[in-house]
């Protein structure tokens, strides 16, 4: 199966993947577990860079928006001519 990596569902993912590690965080400190601590720590981090890769392929999403919006536009001019 294919991988989404659109905009909206990996800022789910990174959502999602934060609080787990958060959760993980919390739940070493509280069983006095550095391992899970640790691991919790990466598990933000990599949340961290999922939320920045949802920002980015926004900011493309948008992007490929309005150069089509554009190209629409051009094209309809030039055949009004």
């Amino acid at each position: 199966m294919a991988e989404n990596n659109s905009g909206p569902i990996e800022a789910v993912r990174g959502i999602v993947s934060g609080v787990i590690g958060f959760t993980k965080q919390v739940v070493g400190l509280i069983v006095n577990n550095s391992a899970l601590q640790e691991e919790g720590r990466a598990q933000v981090d990599k949340a961290s860079h999922q939320l920045e890769a949802a920002r980015a392929e926004a900011e493309a999403e948008t992007a490929r928006a309005k150069a089509k919006v554009q190209e629409t536009r051009q094209k309809a001019a030039s055949e009004s001519k």
